[in-house]
């Protein structure tokens, strides 16, 4: 509890972190690694804030708000201090048409609720340091080819977010209760080079990580993926060797980035978060949609596509933003779906915090967010931002609105804002 002198509330902040396995039991034969959710709860005696990581493709909104109601009937931690992200790991649910029984999704939400109390039970007096380190285990994976469109290749000269963002949580003895660290980048190191599951390049960095460290029995170490949409860790396809590498270069940057941390001073926690709407560009005609039922009868995305066309609603992206802060020195912004890096690097250009992590694929991903420039190139935005790609994709997901990436920006800054001045 606070204690009170000369009329003035002293924080104590503590900390706990928790982890289990998610593999679901009838995987287990075909895993070539555990897939792992870990759990860092931050309490400063009167609220808890709750950061979840999990080696999963992405969860669906829906799915998602699942999660965290699970989370709220377990801990009574409310779904506005809780986020949930994914590492993007391609070798797991939630990508390439991966995804789990009813029956899996219901003890997931229990196995996510348990963690969480899990990490509760375990607070205790902490000290916090935070740092940055540079690194790049990936390259930006949207090339333009000689005709003007774009190709899923290495782009040397395109943005990446060359970084780790590490946290460090100590006890009174100054040992280690968690270590917390984030890069922008695809897991897609083993993708497809094994079918097996597994959590690619940030379950070897935690592995290596813990050959760096000096920990006790029961530190925890989680990783946070960034805004990697147009990212792709390096190399595509490249098999479990390269992966290794990836695992311990990025491993590396963390220990040195927590060599060089530095405290951030007790304070407050303070939680802001909000829902935008994105708007999504039109469909294309109802004649236009008809005839590419005509040219491709078996493809029933199609008629899905009709059918948006039919019925002349304006449809509009539900995205989930929230932010945690200790202080005015630390911050966590994360918002949901994949976002290029390019969020992330103005995020972090204009925060007015300290210290800016910035997760993506948190609390629910569906969709691309991509730029406006990329955005106007139409028909030849390619994968990511393309009308075709979206289109195919079901019901739901045209290509959002070029304007989207001012909105974001405005949004961004208005909650960061609004968090420093609560």
């Amino acid at each position: 509890m606070p204690t009170i002198r000369n009329n003035l509330v002293k924080t104590h902040l503590m900390a706990g972190a928790a982890e289990t396995t998610i593999t679901s039991i009838k995987d287990k034969p075909d895993v070539y690694a555990e897939l792992f959710a870990r759990a860092l709860v931050l309490a400063d005696g009167e609220k808890q804030l709750a950061i979840v990581t999990a080696d999963y493709g992405q969860f669906p909104l829906q799915y998602n708000k699942v999660l965290l109601d699970a989370i709220e009937r377990t801990t009574g931690i409310p779904p506005e201090h809780v986020v949930i992200n994914c590492s993007h790991t391609h070798n797991a649910p939630g990508v390439d048409g991966r995804w789990i029984t009813e029956e899996s999704e219901a003890w997931l939400a229990t196995c996510l609720a348990e963690l969480v109390k899990n990490a509760v039970g375990a607070l205790e007096p902490a000290t916090l340091r935070s740092g940055r380190a540079p690194v790049q285990i990936g390259y930006n994976r949207r090339l333009m080819n000689d005709e003007g469109y774009i190709t899923m290749a290495p782009n040397p000269e395109g943005a990446v977010v060359p970084w780790v963002d590490v946290l460090g949580a100590y006890d009174a003895d100054g040992e280690i209760i968690a270590v917390l660290f984030s890069h922008a980048a695809h897991p897609v190191i083993v993708h497809w080079s094994s079918e097996e599951m597994g959590a690619d390049f940030p379950g070897y960095a935690v592995e290596h990580l813990r050959n760096f460290l000096d920990l006790k029995p029961e530190s925890i170490l989680l990783f946070a993926q960034g805004c990697a949409a147009d990212i792709n860790g390096y190399p595509l396809r490249g098999g479990f060797d390269a992966c290794d590498v990836a695992g311990f270069t990025l491993a590396f940057a963390t220990h040195q980035a927590l060599k060089t941390a530095t405290e951030i001073p007790t304070a407050p926690l303070k939680a802001c978060s909000k829902l935008v709407n994105l708007p999504f560009r039109n469909p294309p005609s109802v004649a236009k949609c008809e005839q590419l039922i005509e040219e491709f009868p078996d493809d029933e995305r199609y008629v899905a596509l009709l059918e948006v066309a039919e019925s002349g609603e304006k449809r509009t992206l539900p995205f989930p933003m929230s932010a945690f802060s200790v202080g005015d020195a630390l911050c966590f912004l994360s918002v949901s779906h994949e976002l290029f890096a390019e969020y992330q690097l103005f995020a972090d250009e204009t925060s007015p915090f300290s210290h800016t992590f910035v997760f993506g694929y948190t609390n629910g991903s569906e969709v691309y967010v991509a730029t406006r420039a990329a955005y106007e190139l139409g028909l030849r935005a390619g994968y990511e931002a393309g009308p075709r790609n979206h289109a195919l994709s079901g019901p739901y997901r045209l290509a959002l609105e070029p304007a989207v990436e001012e909105q974001i920006h405005a949004e961004i800054t208005d909650l960061l804002g609004s968090l420093k001045n609560s």
